[in-house]
């Protein structure tokens, strides 16, 4: 289960955590009410946080594939 380690963080079901400013990710939200957006962190094993009607969705692994973000830590 992905979480979001608020307020501006992920973390993937394999254990990565991506971290992005505040500003950066109230943009993406703001910006996905109208259109689905993808953020990628810069670790090694790059992951993406998806944006979806003004909020993150879900955590896209190099290993685990889609994983829905279902709460908050």
């Amino acid at each position: 289960m992905a979480l979001r380690v608020f307020p501006s963080s992920y973390r993937c079901d394999c254990g990565h955590e991506s971290h992005f400013s505040d500003s950066t990710i109230r943009e993406l939200e703001q910006k996905s009410r109208q259109k689905r957006r993808l953020l990628l962190d810069s670790a090694e094993e790059e992951h993406g946080i998806e944006f979806e009607l003004g909020r993150a969705a879900v955590v896209i692994c190099p290993r685990l594939g889609r994983c829905k973000i279902t709460g908050i830590a």
